[in-house]
């Protein structure tokens, strides 16, 4: 499982895991990457949420065992020729229908904003597509699922 957002502090995205399952947290985010460069301090640990976000990256970098760290964003750095490969690759597996990625909505340039708000909020179940040449639409909505169709059963 794969968690860029850190929504609920991994913890819907831990109890998703299978017995063998592996948590990837997406280090894109801010606090986890303050945590993971060491630029981690308590002037940042006490702003809104910041120890909340703090807690949640601690508890999973130390805490859990079967979750990992990875800086997109670093990777990318150090080897861009790696990612055009890679997204090669992810282009032949989804064109032989090998993967079918969730998509929850596609939206025109105006729509980022607002599906922004809910991807911070949590309420896409699924990747937010955006088309910038698409016809902008002020009407247009992005697919919302309740958290309890989410949440996985326990």
């Amino acid at each position: 499982v794969i968690d860029g957002l850190c929504v609920d502090g991994y913890e819907s995205s831990y109890r998703a895991l299978t017995p063998d399952g592996i948590l990837v947290c997406n280090t894109g985010n801010t606090s986890s990457l303050q945590l993971q460069s060491g630029e981690s301090s308590l002037c940042n640990a006490f702003d809104d949420n910041g120890l909340n976000s703090w807690w949640s990256t601690v508890k999973a970098k130390y805490f859990w065992k079967r979750a990992i760290f990875f800086d997109l964003y670093e990777s990318y750095e150090q080897n861009p020729k790696m990612f055009g490969h890679e997204l090669h690759y992810l282009i032949c597996k989804l064109q032989r229908g090998e993967i079918s990625p969730k998509v929850a909505g596609k939206v025109s340039l105006n729509q980022v904003p607002k599906a922004q708000t809910l991807i911070e909020k949590g309420l896409p179940n699924g990747t937010v597509v955006c088309l910038p040449w698409k016809k902008l639409d002020p009407k247009q909505k992005v697919k919302v699922e309740k958290k309890s169709d989410v949440d996985p059963p326990q």
